[in-house]
């Protein structure tokens, strides 16, 4: 499926083991959703921070082991795939 990626943040200011980054994926029919792509390392830092056994409800999380361009777009490839996940996993930004 055809799609554009953009970038809010550029990569030179994340941590690529241990960051996350939002991702904004337009759709051919216009449609817009943005996501939140983070690494495990990042989740567990987050935990620590809060001094929490568990992370606190919010926007679902998709994982890569690393944040590069080239590891989210294979991740994005599969996400829209599947409407459904894509919804589930992004906030319509219409």
């Amino acid at each position: 499926m055809n799609y554009k990626l953009c970038f809010p943040t550029d990569f030179e200011y994340i941590n690529p083991t241990n960051d996350n980054i939002d991702v904004c994926i337009e759709l051919p029919d216009g449609k817009q959703y943005t996501i939140v792509v983070a690494t495990p390392q990042n989740v567990q830092e987050m935990m620590k921070t809060d001094g929490k056994s568990y992370l606190e409800p919010c926007s679902p999380f998709l994982f890569v082991d690393e944040l590069t361009e080239y590891n989210i777009r294979l991740l994005i490839n599969e996400l829209v795939k599947d409407p459904v996940l894509l919804r589930i996993y992004g906030k319509d930004l219409r």
